[in-house]
């Protein structure tokens, strides 16, 4: 096996090729198997013409680390965003669902209360859970689901502040166990 510094490639002896780079060194079958099996994070390198594994820095570490707890955030602010919401629009605590189609279905529901609005007996059937979490469709006045909309839009925006947060607490930590500890909970 044939390795390539310039172009970070290897080259197997039995492949005829065209054209190979001038920079070639010779790599032993021990050496591949070492490089196809290295950490993640760590680079190959060529020191007096012989390959090596280079363990990650610490930047690099503190970057992977990074990239991935912002991840972990965004996916707790996406669960969090449609994992339901509190809502006592109908006098008790309820817990509404949040999913995509939920938030449809609740912004449907406001568009036809505000148009039927001079209807003083107007009313819709919306999904929700008592304090017992049993789920039920249960009626809603305009004026009751449109409350239930302004708790979902609070509880929507107090998830994309706290992942906010979070994601500038990440940009800042100066350590991989400081990165770490942060946690949407």
């Amino acid at each position: 096996m044939q390795y390539s510094p310039s172009v970070k490639i290897f080259f197997p002896e039995e492949i005829n090729y065209p054209s190979l780079p001038d920079d070639l060194i010779e790599v032993a079958d021990e050496d591949f198997q070492a490089a196809m099996t290295r950490p993640h994070l760590s680079s190959l390198d060529v020191v007096g013409g012989k390959m090596v594994i280079r363990a990650p820095g610490s930047a690099q570490l503190l970057a992977q680390a990074k990239a991935e707890q912002a991840s972990k955030m965004t996916e707790a602010c996406r669960a969090a965003m449609t994992g339901g919401f509190p809502s006592s629009a109908l006098g008790g605590a309820h817990t509404y669902p949040s999913a995509a189609t939920d938030q449809a279905n609740l912004n449907a529901c406001v568009i036809a209360s505000l148009l039927s609005a001079a209807k003083a007996d107007w009313r819709i059937s919306f999904w929700c859970a008592d304090p017992r979490g049993h789920w039920a469709l249960i009626n809603h006045t305009a004026k009751q689901i449109q409350q239930v909309h302004a708790d979902w839009l609070t509880a929507h925006q107090g998830h994309q502040a706290r992942n906010q947060q979070l994601q500038a607490e990440i940009a800042k930590a100066k350590t991989v166990e400081a990165v770490q500890a942060i946690a949407w909970d």
